[in-house]
């Protein structure tokens, strides 16, 4: 029987003797664990007293409060018994349903039970707050996690050590949503679970923040309910997995459909010199990348070497290319709060910055070329939705940003009193207020902006051109084909293809970056053979180039491929 306690002085000693008395009526085998969570108010000294006093108490202390679930997995893993218990320390709930509680588990054959507040025969008071609040968070577990209980948080419940066991490892949350996503979990895999009604008596105080708790264990719903829904998602090493072998699968089929042997002979006619010049323009990219996020940081009053930010550049691209959905970008704030303690504030608003100027300038170029390309092929309609789509994200976001500059004289006064803010709601508000600011001191006044968008269309000019040299390295296009026309083609071709990064569909959009380029060569006239050999080549010169970057500036910071890799749910968690 583990009972856990955080600042339970008042209530322990009790719990303690009357859980004992009670489990004396059923069996003379038990152990009582006090699983003492970080107390303050002296339960720990308390807890210690009892575990001296009596043979069957024992007492797991914790320094630090680690957290409701976290303190009952702990207590659980030291227990002896076959049959594991919980009760509130409030005793709440009546004594007399604890033997029905331990026979559910001990001789019915369930594999765990619990007690109810909201079934139609029980017996429960409380406030009204709480009732109220109790009610709508069940129904919304029963409805998006598709239970079939009334109750889940009531602190009265039983497990079969075995099956509990089996589920532990699944369980991600610490806190008051352990309860919940255990019995979730527990129907889910098909176990035997039992819900009985039960007496229970509000016991005064409370450790549950109704504002803060409830609020974040919404979002735990949300959580758990992709995570069953989706469940190849649930890893990071299978999402891994699952969209590398869909980018893999969409481009077996486009060779397939187009026919690979023919893809092969084009490959064999491509001019090797012609390709390794293209790989030694894209290389000019980089230093480029590397001083515009140099003037980003700068103009927010941080100050780095070029050597040092073109290789955490390189990295954070690399990163791109193995994880989906650009997650690779968490790794850049990663090495720069590890190597220069920049603020997690800073290097995200930076980042955000270098994205939506990417996206201008590849939504301009698009702009521009599809305009140019109107007069020789008609654009298919997902094209235009795209162009228009993300022509309209930048839009919104400038716009939000230029209200954000034009209120900037109260700004700073506003962040000063939202940092003297208590709780989670003010350093929300405080990190929002504080990465609108900073993002529009770059992106909206003039001398940045023009800063900004001069570096972001020189960098994507040498990307078109790379992609310009790999085409002109195939003969027979080279000589079909005029290069004024071949130019305005690519610059639509490579904008789509970089329009299409931005769903995070595939690591590094292999596969999605290649079909669009195809399709927007194929409605300029090139054979969908050959533009597609050109987007492979084009996007294995600029892949390979990265990731050689990547590891060699891994090397020069002394970092690993593992622990970059590995970062990226600690800096959003962080």
């Amino acid at each position: 029987m583990v009972l856990p306690a955080y600042n339970e002085a008042a209530n322990i000693e009790k719990a303690v003797l009357v859980t004992a008395e009670t489990l004396f009526k059923t069996t003379d085998q038990f152990e009582i664990i006090i699983a003492e969570d970080g107390s303050t108010d002296g339960t720990d000294r308390m807890a210690s007293g009892l575990a001296e006093q009596y043979a069957y108490v024992v007492h797991l202390h914790s320094d630090k409060r680690q957290g409701r679930g976290k303190a009952l997995n702990r207590a659980f893993k030291a227990a002896s018994g076959e049959v594991l218990c919980y009760i509130d320390v409030d005793l709440a709930t009546d004594m007399r349903h604890l033997e029905k509680l331990i026979r559910a588990v001990s001789t019915e054959g369930y594999d765990f039970a619990t007690g109810s507040r909201m079934m139609p025969e029980s017996d429960a008071k409380r406030p009204f707050k709480r009732e109220f609040a109790s009610k709508g968070y069940n129904f919304l577990v029963r409805l998006f996690l598709r239970s079939k209980l009334y109750d889940h948080q009531c602190g009265f419940k039983a497990f079969r050590r075995e099956a509990l066991f089996e589920l532990l490892d699944e369980v991600e949350n610490d806190h008051w949503f352990w309860d919940t996503e255990v019995l979730v979990r527990a129907q889910h895999k098909g176990y035997r679970v039992i819900e009985f009604p039960v007496c229970w008596r509000h016991g005064g105080s409370s450790k549950v923040n109704l504002a803060k708790d409830v609020k974040g264990m919404g979002s735990e719903i949300f959580r758990l309910w992709r995570e069953l829904s989706f469940p190849l998602e649930v890893s990071g090493k299978g999402k891994v997995f699952l969209t590398t072998a869909l980018a893999i699968l969409i481009l077996a089929f486009v060779a397939t459909f187009l026919g690979a042997s023919d893809i092969l002979e084009n490959v064999k006619q491509a001019s090797f010199r012609t390709l390794v010049l293209a790989s030694l323009v894209y290389c000019v990219s980089w230093p480029l990348r590397g001083v515009r996020f140099q003037q980003i940081l700068k103009r927010l009053g941080n100050q780095y070497g070029l050597g040092f930010l073109t290789g955490s550049i390189f990295i954070s691209q690399s990163a791109n290319v193995i994880l989906p959905a650009r997650i690779g970008d968490l790794s850049r704030m990663y090495i720069l709060k590890k190597s220069k303690d920049l603020a997690f504030t800073t290097s995200f608003s930076s980042i955000t910055v270098e994205r939506v100027f990417d996206i201008v300038a590849i939504t301009s170029i698009a702009i521009l070329a599809s305009s140019g390309a109107a007069s020789h092929f008609e654009l298919a309609p997902w094209m235009e939705s795209l162009i228009k789509l993300s022509g309209l994200a930048v839009v919104l976001f400038f716009l939000i940003l230029f209200i954000v500059s034009f209120r900037e004289g109260n700004t700073r006064k506003r962040l000063e009193m939202k940092k003297s803010q208590n709780g989670t709601s003010g350093k929300i508000k405080s990190f929002a207020s504080t990465l609108l600011h900073q993002m529009s001191v770059v992106a909206v006044r003039p001398s940045s902006f023009l800063a900004v968008t001069v570096s972001s269309l020189l960098i994507w000019g040498i990307d078109i051109f790379t992609c310009f040299l790999v085409l002109k390295s195939f003969p027979t296009v080279a000589e079909s084909v005029s290069s004024t026309y071949m130019i305005s083609l690519i610059f639509l071709a490579v904008a789509l293809g970089n329009i299409a990064k931005i769903f995070p569909i595939t690591p590094g959009a292999i596969g999605t970056y290649e079909v669009a380029l195809t399709a927007v060569f194929g409605l300029g006239g090139i054979e969908p053979e050959i533009g597609f050999t050109v987007a492979v080549l084009d996007h294995i010169i600029k892949n390979s180039i990265t990731l050689i970057g990547g590891g060699l500036a891994l090397s020069e910071l002394g970092l690993r491929w593992r622990e970059v890799l590995c970062t990226d749910k600690d800096v959003l968690k962080g």
